[in-house]
Order: structure tokens, then sequence, then C-alpha cells
């Protein structure tokens, strides 16, 4: 019985065990600077800070990664054309939006419960500028008076099963999903729309163009050529793939936009069946490829915008087996949980109390046995005498 009791001790003390976290922690909001060329952001802590400060999946780049502490701010500066900070032109309002994610760790290897993650988003305005110049004029002017109609606003998700699925951020590998860009417009019949020149990368350079410059598919594979279910808005089904080593993509598309004619149709892409393994590789671009603030020297990108989409794809796990393999798993995996209950009411024993009780056990039955063979030898020694003397 002591032995039992031990074992249960033992059980309590691991119960009334509780993890100890970092002490420290993230103190009011971050602190954002959108500069020039790059993106600033300093966060306050309770405590003097050990850690990290690194962009979301590029921790391994050291350009990437702010390791400096001893005092209560920890931060980082991102320039805009590294550690895959996003750029993502706005026609309403028109502008650019630069946008990364920012983890804040506290821990020199791991992610425990008191890091953070920041979203930030810094937005780039044009302004347009009339320069004017006095003139006398003698004749009466005629007046002039315009209303400007606001462009669209567009976005690109990724919907589970079909056009009407829900959002999804995390998928497995195989899994029906639905890529879809909608525009919303103020106005009826203004507007038309074409996809174009999307591209999927991982996050760390590996960057695949998917859909060409004039909105046609390269490799049915991964996606296959656009349906345009009205004027605003593009779709097509296709199956969740991945990176060999990364989980994260993260998918970029252009869409033009252009005013509709009257009492004619949006003009669509004429694109050919598309080829599998077709997909192209990209370069890396340089860093003045990217620059957000320079001038724009040509008029034909002044009506496209882009938008962005990411995904985390997972490994193929236990629930993408068939139904019948899967149903006899969990049928296993019930019984197992069963019999480890109706145990677990009775009695709580540790490891070594297990081991133990097996050990006693194997004694009482060999001294169970030994016994019985003493008995049954001393019961059949009288009867061999008996049998000599006669």
């Amino acid at each position: 019985m002591q032995r039992f009791t031990f074992g249960i001790g033992l059980c309590l003390l691991a119960a009334t065990v509780s993890a100890i976290p970092v002490d420290n922690n993230v103190e009011g909001e971050p602190e954002i600077e959108c500069g020039p060329t790059s993106i600033t952001v300093n966060f306050n802590t309770r405590n003097a800070f050990e850690g990290h400060v690194y962009v979301k999946g590029l921790f391994d780049q050291q350009e990437c990664r702010n390791d400096e502490g001893g005092r209560q701010v920890a931060g980082i500066e991102l320039p805009f054309d590294t550690c895959n900070v996003a750029r993502t032109r706005s026609l309403n309002p028109k502008g650019v939006f630069v946008t990364t994610t920012v983890v804040v760790s506290f821990h020199p290897q791991f992610v425990t419960k008191v890091d953070r993650a920041y979203r930030i988003q810094c937005f780039y305005m044009e302004a347009d500028k009339t320069v004017s110049t006095q003139i006398e004029v003698s004749d009466l002017t005629t007046a002039f008076q315009t209303q400007v109609v606001p462009m669209p606003i567009c976005k690109y998700e990724i919907l589970n099963g079909g056009p009407t699925g829900e959002p999804v951020q995390f998928a497995t590998i195989g899994q029906q999903v639905y890529h879809k860009w909608t525009c919303d417009s103020e106005t009826v019949d203004t507007f038309c729309a074409v996809v174009h020149s999307c591209t999927v990368d991982d996050g760390n350079g590996d960057t695949v163009q998917i859909l060409d410059e004039n909105g046609c598919a390269l490799d049915k594979f991964l996606l296959n050529n656009l349906e345009y279910p009205t004027d605003l808005m593009a779709g097509q089904e296709a199956h969740v793939y991945k990176y060999a080593d990364r989980s994260q993509l993260f998918y970029q598309c252009q869409i033009s936009i252009t005013v509709k004619e009257p009492h004619e149709e949006c003009a669509r892409p004429t694109c050919a069946e598309p080829q599998g393994f077709g997909a192209v590789k990209q370069a890396n671009q340089t860093a003045q490829f990217f620059r957000v603030l320079k001038k724009r020297s040509v008029e034909a990108m002044e009506n496209v915008l882009d938008v962005r989409a990411e995904l985390t794809t997972l490994e193929v796990l236990e629930g993408d087996l068939p139904a019948s393999l899967r149903s006899s798993a969990e049928a296993l995996v019930a019984s197992s949980e069963i019999g480890y209950d109706s145990f677990g009411q009775g009695f709580c024993m540790s490891y070594f109390g297990v081991s133990v009780a097996t050990l006693i056990a194997a004694f009482v039955l060999f001294v169970a046995i030994f016994m019985t063979y003493v008995i049954v030898s001393r019961l059949m020694v009288p009867h061999v005498k008996q049998t000599s003397e006669c």
C-alpha cells in the first residue's frame, strides 16, 4: 500500500508545478517611423531586453534580425528592398503600401508565450500637384465642372473549396481552394479589371511566376487560366502546394483597371491551354526596381494596382488518410483512450511505481509456484514409502 501511495504523491506533485514565463514583455504599442527608404519600428519593454527582433520567417538572415540588448528598447530598421518587405500599389487611395511582419522574441532560442508578432504597414500617398501662372483674359470664360469617379478598391483572397467559401490562412497539401480577385466600385458598368503578372514566393527570395503579363496561366498544375464571372471579378480553383522546405506561400498579382466602353463587354485575355511545369522562376530583382518613391515614367502603370495573399501550408497528416484507414485509426485511438481512462479512475502510478509493482507481482508468482511444488512433493512422499514396504 505504501508503494501505491508513493505513486499518487508523484502525480499530485507534477500537477501542482506550473511553468515560469520569461520575466519581460512589450509595454504599450510599437513606435513606427515610415522613412523615405526604410521602415523603423521600436518596442518599449518592461525590463532590459535580451532576445531578438526579426522579420517573420527570416530569422536565419542576419540583415533581417537585430540581436542588440541591454536596454528597455528593442527595434529594427528594414529597407524597402530587403527582408521580403511587401510593396503594393493602390489606386484608391492613390499611393503605395509597404508591409512587413516583425516578431519580438524574449528567449534566445525559442518563441515563448510573452513574445509578440506585429504586422507593420506604412502608406505613402501620391499627391497630384497643379502648377499655374497668372494670365489676363479679356473675354468671358466658360465654366468648367468635373466630377471625379473614385477608382475601385481591389482585394485578393484564397477561399476554402469554392467562390463562396471562407478565407483560409492554413491549408494542407492537396486541399481544394479558390483564388478570387474582386474589386468594389461605387458605380456600375464603369470599370473593367484584368488580373495578370502573378507570382508566388516563399518569403526567402525564391519567386515563381504563375500568370504572365497578359493574364495567361503558365502551369496548369499550379493555377489554370482565370475565369471572369463579372466585370470586376476573377477566380479559379486550385489545389494547395508548397515549397520543399518552406511552409509559407506569398502570392502577389497585378490588376489593371480600365474604363468600360458603353454597351460593350470587358476585354479578356485570350489564352491557350497551359501546359504542365511551365511556371517560370524569376531572378532576384535589383534594389532600384523596388524603390517606391521613384518617378513613374510609364503611364500605363498608373491604372495598375498590386494585391497580395498569404497561405501557410501544412504537411500531410493523418487527417488526409482515406476514410477507411482514418476510421480504423480513430477506432484504435478511441479504444486506447477508453482503456487509459478506466485505469486512471482507480489510481495513479508513476513509471517507477509500475516497475516496482511488476517486480513484486513476479516475485509473488514465483513464491506461489515454489510453495505449490513443495506441498505437492511432501504429499507424494508417504505414498512412495508405503509402496516400498509392501
